[in-house]
Parts: structure tokens; C-alpha cells; sequence
């Protein structure tokens, strides 16, 4: 597999592109010429071993990593550089593998504060809350309820939910399913295909790499910071030996 942009992939132009972007965390040099692409109605999934770079990847796009090289394009934004709540601003949702529920506060203030952020318009917040529960109806009934309080599966709805209200565009999803009942993973990894399906840009940092690669159209592989497999996931699925070399701990 080649770390250029796989043959195949659809013409429009990429709703996120990252190109030859380098990360670091104080001196230490993490993404080493990170290049990917996500486009509107995809779901893109970025594997690799425990430590590879997915994550800050990810943090990278968000702004929460220094880059000192390389680009980061986002609906014609440049972002790097950016501070975090400018991305969001911009259309972007963030779930972090932690779900971070904000302490003691309800369902519905999670929301609200998650369209604050995103500089949601007052006249529009209800509407945003009710785009999050049609694709979580289950937390109709838990509004008001505290969020940390819920339960693992709850929390992780919440933190979607959130996301979807500040990513109006596209989503960041950092290991959804960890933690979860094997069941409630796959409903999670379905929820996130159907909002791909449904027109937003979807890249999903994932440990769980048969599930991925089943939700996926495609997917990029880090090892030590680099690119070092890509393709149509239906491809990389045909071919063992990549997982064998770079996921297999």
C-alpha cells in the first residue's frame, strides 16, 4: 500500500486536507509529514498501533498540537494556527477519547454549551439539540440528568451529540467504541456511517481495525508519526499482511 492518495477515491475536492504536516509536543517531533484527506459523505478511518500518532493527528487538526510545518485545509480555512474554538467555530466536532462530560452538568446543558462554543445562534440551539437526538433518541429521556452520571454507552451518545452540534461539516471521532459492550460499539459504528451517508466528512481514530475497516471507505495506517499504508478499505481488508505488519502488537 502507498501512502499517496489512493486510486479510486471520489473527484471532489477533500472537505479536509492535511498535507506534510509536522507535530510536536514540546521538542519531541510526533507527526513526521502527516498527509490525508477527508471529503463531504466519508467516512475515513486512521489506524495504528497504541502511540503511532492518531490521536495527535487529530489534536492536531483541532489545534491542540503544535505544527511547525505543513498544511491543514478546511473548507478553504487555513487552520493552522488556529485556537480550538475557531475550528469549531468553522463547522468542526470533536470527540475526544476520554467523552469529557462537563462536571456536573445535565444532558441538555452539555448541548448547550457545545453550541455556545460553536457560536450556534440562540434562534438556532433548539434546532441543533434536536438534530443530536433524532441520531440518539435514547437521551430524549435524559436531558436532565447529570451526564457523568449516565452510563458508558450514555456518555459516549452525549459526547457525539455534542459533536454533531458543533460539526456541521465534518466530524473527528477519537476511539468511540472504547469501553464500550460489544453491542453498543456496533450501534455507536453505525450511527457514525449513517451520519457519513448522510452528506458530513467522517475521520475515525479506531483500535478496533475490523470494525473500522467494515465502516470505512478509506483508511490511512500510522506507525512512529509516518504514513505507511493507504487505500480503499475494501482493499486493505484483501490484503492481511499490512494489518500483520503495522496494527499486531
Amino acid at each position: 500500500m502507498s501512502a499517496a492518495a489512493p486510486q479510486g477515491a471520489p473527484e471532489h475536492p477533500p472537505l479536509l486536507d492535511v498535507e506534510d504536516v509536522h507535530g510536536y509536543y514540546g521538542l519531541a517531533h510526533v507527526l513526521q509529514g502527516v498527509s490525508l484527506s477527508v471529503r463531504p459523505g466519508e467516512l475515513v478511518a486512521l489506524l495504528g498501533r497504541n502511540g503511532a500518532g492518531k490521536t495527535t493527528t487529530v489534536k492536531a487538526v483541532m489545534g491542540m498540537v503544535a505544527v511547525r510545518a505543513g498544511q491543514i485545509r478546511f473548507s478553504g480555512h487555513d487552520f493552522v494556527g488556529l485556537p480550538t474554538e475557531r475550528v469549531a467555530q468553522l463547522g468542526v466536532g470533536y470527540v475526544p477519547e476520554d467523552r469529557r462530560m462537563f462536571p456536573g452538568m445535565t444532558v441538555r446543558e452539555n448541548f448547550r454549551l457545545a453550541a455556545l462554543g460553536a457560536r450556534v445562534r440562540k434562534a438556532e440551539q433548539q434546532a441543533a439539540q434536536d438534530r443530536a437526538l433524532q441520531v440518539f433518541p435514547q437521551l430524549t429521556d435524559h436531558l436532565d440528568r447529570v451526564a457523568s452520571r449516565l452510563s458508558g454507552g450514555q456518555q459516549q451518545m452525549v459526547a457525539v451529540g455534542r459533536a454533531l452540534i458543533c460539526g456541521r461539516k465534518l466530524l473527528l471521532v477519537d476511539e468511540v467504541t472504547q469501553g464500550l459492550a460489544p453491542n453498543i460499539a456496533t450501534e455507536m459504528g453505525r450511527t457514525l456511517r449513517r451520519v457519513a451517508d448522510e452528506g458530513r466528512g467522517v475521520l475515525l481514530v479506531e483500535q478496533n481495525s475490523q470494525m473500522a475497516l467494515e465502516l470505512a471507505d478509506r483508511v490511512y495506517v500510522l506507525d512512529q508519526g509516518v504514513v505507511v499504508a493507504s487505500g480503499e478499505a475494501a482493499q486493505i481488508r484483501s490484503d492481511p499482511t499490512w494489518l500483520e505488519q503495522f496494527l499486531t502488537l
